[in-house]
């Protein structure tokens, strides 16, 4: 399994996110404040990171768009939850994974 996680997960993209949320502290104050009392929306603010990205190509707006969903499920907004889903209930992909492919 060890060797799956080499080419499938990022070590350095956690890492390079850690430092944004550090700096964060700092600049905006705790996370607890900001998100658990609704100071600021985490999904909104996800989707302008994610539009920059989409207008730049600047991959460091990526890193916010996964700090802001990861503020999100540590300070979630009441009615939302955390539940397993199997792939009945995902959804979905945009393209077609490789081991989703039938040869034909």
């Amino acid at each position: 399994m060890a060797d799956i996680l080499k080419s499938e997960y990022s070590e350095k993209f956690d890492e390079l996110r850690k430092n944004r949320v550090e700096t964060s502290f700092f600049k905006y104050g705790p996370a607890k404040k900001n998100f658990g009392e609704g100071r600021v929306d985490a999904i909104e603010t996800l989707e302008l990171c994610l539009e920059k990205f989409k207008k730049t190509g600047n991959t460091e707006y990526l890193l916010d768009v996964a700090n802001y969903a990861m503020f999100r499920y540590m300070f979630p907004l009441p009615g939302e939850f955390f539940k397993a889903t199997d792939s009945s209930e995902s959804a979905g992909t945009v393209g077609t994974p490789i081991n989703m492919e039938r040869e034909g």
